[in-house]
């Protein structure tokens, strides 16, 4: 819920059509306020991504913020660093130094959205804000409710789409008359071989893109039989399974290679998922969760 008498807002988007709309919108629904926006970068974001951000980011007048997370020593938490766009990682940078301290993520490690989006931006707008001195905006729409935080009614997090009533439909005319698109479709988006997509949709941008299967394999190969000092149950995971990887069922990159070679229905922005083993996927497959 919008904190009521303040106008600050920490505005979080993540370079897809809602989240950003929400930032274009919110500067219009809330004129009187003060609108920081924000994007974490995890130095695996979709080049294309990263540059539909900057355009909207320049077109629309976003001053946009561009935050990569800063790891350090066991018992020093995440920190913010704001980057300029020219100077972002992208050879997965952030994320291997993460790996390096925290271990390969995966659906039983899952610390990647915690702590290169969460933390960091929530850490970035306690220094421009002050700490519990802003509301958070979220961009799901009003077809996404079963999304939405059960407790936001208590909390500074609020949803100006849903508010709005903005599902969508309205969403895609929005974008349709706008001069800048996202050239990749929807699901190759945000981390470009997240675990948490799909099977259909990792298999679908191997089969498309060999070669960005590379640096997960290299991940893989070289993290993943190291053991984590006070992480018993990582190890656990690592001793039973013969190593540590990311995805389901401890599949490495060559597993999802050899399924991408058979024959399968590809994956589109408007296929209808039938959920079977190949659509298994949590919300950070279409999307990392934001607050």
């Amino acid at each position: 819920m919008k904190t009521e008498g303040n106008k600050n807002i920490f505005c979080s988007v993540s370079a897809g059509y809602s989240s950003v709309m929400m930032a274009i919108k919110l500067l219009e629904w809330y004129p009187d306020h003060r609108i920081i926006c924000a994007m974490a970068n995890t130095s695996k974001e979709r080049k294309e991504s990263l540059e539909f951000m900057n355009e909207c980011d320049k077109y629309f007048n976003l001053n946009m913020a561009w935050i990569e997370a800063g790891f350090h020593e066991n018992g020093i938490g995440v920190t913010p660093n704001i980057v300029a766009y020219e100077h972002l990682k992208t050879k997965g940078e952030v994320f291997e130094a993460g790996i390096k301290k925290l271990g390969i993520p995966s659906q039983v490690n899952k610390w990647c959205n915690r702590d290169m989006k969460l933390e960091p931006l929530r850490k970035y707008a306690d220094t421009v804000f002050g700490k519990d001195n802003y509301s958070i905006a979220v961009g799901l729409r009003s077809d996404e409710m079963d999304r939405i935080r059960k407790d936001y009614k208590t909390n500074n997090v609020f949803y100006p789409l849903i508010d709005k009533n903005i599902s969508q439909k309205e969403r895609n005319s929005f974008w349709k008359d706008q001069p800048i698109k996202i050239k990749i479709p929807a699901f190759k988006g945000n981390c470009d071989l997240c675990f948490e997509k799909s099977n259909r949709k990792l298999m679908t941008i191997l089969k498309d893109e060999p070669s960005a299967g590379d640096w997960w394999d290299s991940m893989i190969k070289k993290y993943g039989q190291g053991k984590m000092t006070g992480k018993p149950a990582y190890n656990e995971l690592l001793e039973a399974n013969n190593g540590m990887t990311f995805y389901r069922g401890y599949k490495t990159i060559k597993d999802l290679v050899r399924l991408a070679h058979q024959p399968f229905t590809k994956a589109t922005d408007e296929y209808v998922y039938e959920s079977d083993l190949f659509d298994s996927e949590d919300e950070c497959g279409s999307g990392c969760s934001a607050f």
